[in-house]
């Protein structure tokens, strides 16, 4: 299976194809376009949450970056996914990107769209997980 038949079947949320062919061995969960795009990425366009954690539960890497510096985290935070946003910070997804060469607080207000808050929301959970973080180490 290429990553366009899977691109597909994320794009229709069906979680059992995916499960049967990452369980079946016919694709790998880092499986990349060339453009260096994961699956997990597609799900967090997607804001899937359901073949998110199946994809982290198979191996996904939750902090691979594209050739734009984006990672699932900042594509979930830029199309508003809050709760895929909460999932892949709480996988372990790093809350410091810089897609595009930008800050993820400059490139989320300057190119999503959304309302200033929803982005005020998803900056306060990336934020809180920044502050978590620290005061564990």
């Amino acid at each position: 299976m290429n990553f366009d038949e899977c691109h597909r079947i994320i794009k229709k949320g069906d979680v059992v194809s995916l499960r049967h062919a990452i369980d079946s061995g016919n694709i790998d969960p880092n499986l990349r376009n060339q453009f260096s795009w994961t699956l997990l990425m597609l799900a967090a366009l997607e804001g899937n949450t359901s073949i998110g954690e199946l994809l982290l539960e198979r191996g996904a890497s939750v902090n691979a970056l594209n050739n734009f510096g984006e990672t699932a985290m900042s594509l979930a935070a830029h199309k508003g996914h809050v709760s895929f946003v909460r999932m892949v910070l709480e996988a372990g997804a790093s809350p410091d990107v810089r897609p595009h060469g930008h800050s993820l607080e400059d490139w989320l207000k300057s190119t999503t769209g959304l309302r200033p808050a929803k982005i005020d929301s998803i900056l306060q959970i990336v934020k809180a997980t920044r502050r978590e973080r620290k005061s564990i180490d």
